[in-house]
C-alpha cells in the first residue's frame, strides 16, 4: 500500500514539474512578439513561436544595424507550477508566463527597474494580422470613397517584424506597430508616400490616428482603434 502512495505521489510531481508532454494542455502555444534591449542599438526585434510539441522557433533582428534576421529553433520545457518557460539558448533563457504575456527572466527574477517593459514579449492577437482592414469611420464620421483619390483607405498588420502597411486615401503607408498588455497598441515609423490628390481630408486625419492611437478591439470583423477609450477610427475586414 505505501508502495502505491509513493508511486502516486512521484507521479503528481512529475507531472507539475516542467516537462513537455503537458504542453498542449495550457495555452502557452501561440506566437510571442516584443523588442527587448540591446546595448548598442535601439532594440532587438524578437518573434517567439511555442508549438504544442514543446519545440520552439525564435527569430530576431537588430534594429538599424541590419535587416538580416537570425533564427533558431529548440526545445522548451514548461514549469506549469511555477507558470515558467525555459529555453535551450542563452538569448532567452527563461520567461514567465502571465495573461498570453511572456516576461523575459534575468538571472530567473522578473524585470521590475525602469527598462522592465522592454522584457515583455506580447502573444500575437490571430484576429489582428494578416487582414485587410478597411477603414469605414474616422472621428464617428463615415469615410466615403473619392473619386479623385488614388487608393481605399486601409491597413494591414504583418506579423513578420511587426510591420504595417496600406494606403492612407492617397499614399501608401508602412511602419512600425508593438501590441502591449490589455489590448494596448503603439505605432511608430510611419512613413508614407508623396503623392498629392484632390481630397488629402481622410489621410490627413488617418496619419493623425497612427500618431495618437493607444489601444484597439476586435469584435468579429470589426476593428476600433481608440485613444484612452474615445473611438478614433473604425474598420472593417475585407476577405480577398
Amino acid at each position: 500500500m505505501m508502495c502505491m502512495v509513493i508511486f502516486a505521489l512521484c507521479m503528481n510531481a512529475c507531472k507539475t514539474r516542467g516537462t513537455v508532454a503537458n504542453v498542449s494542455t495550457v495555452e502557452l502555444t501561440g506566437i510571442y512578439s516584443g523588442t527587448l534591449p540591446c546595448a548598442d542599438c535601439p532594440g532587438i526585434q524578437t518573434r517567439i513561436e511555442l508549438q504544442p510539441e514543446g519545440i520552439y522557433t525564435m527569430q530576431t533582428m537588430y534594429i538599424d544595424r541590419s535587416e538580416e534576421v537570425f533564427t533558431q529553433s529548440g526545445k522548451f520545457e514548461w514549469d506549469a507550477s511555477k507558470s515558467i518557460i525555459t529555453f535551450d539558448n542563452d538569448f532567452v533563457r527563461q520567461c514567465l508566463l502571465e495573461d498570453n504575456t511572456l516576461f523575459v527572466l534575468v538571472d530567473g527574477e522578473k524585470h521590475t527597474g525602469e527598462i522592465a517593459d522592454s522584457y515583455i514579449l506580447v502573444k500575437v492577437d490571430m484576429a489582428l494580422v494578416e487582414k485587410y482592414w478597411k477603414l469605414v469611420e474616422l472621428y464617428g464620421n463615415p469615410v466615403v470613397a473619392n473619386d479623385s483619390n488614388r487608393g481605399e483607405a486601409h491597413i494591414i498588420f504583418k506579423i513578420e517584424g511587426n510591420r504595417f502597411n496600406g494606403n492612407a486615401g492617397c499614399n501608401r503607408i508602412l511602419g512600425s506597430y508593438q501590441i502591449k498588455e490589455d489590448g494596448k497598441i503603439v505605432f511608430s515609423q510611419a512613413i508614407a508616400t508623396r503623392m498629392m490628390c484632390l481630397n488629402m481630408d481622410i489621410e490627413d486625419k488617418f496619419l493623425q490616428i497612427l500618431d495618437t492611437a493607444d489601444s484597439y478591439a476586435i469584435q468579429d470583423d470589426t476593428l476600433v482603434i481608440s485613444k484612452e477609450n474615445d473611438s478614433l477610427a473604425r474598420f472593417v475586414v475585407v476577405y480577398l
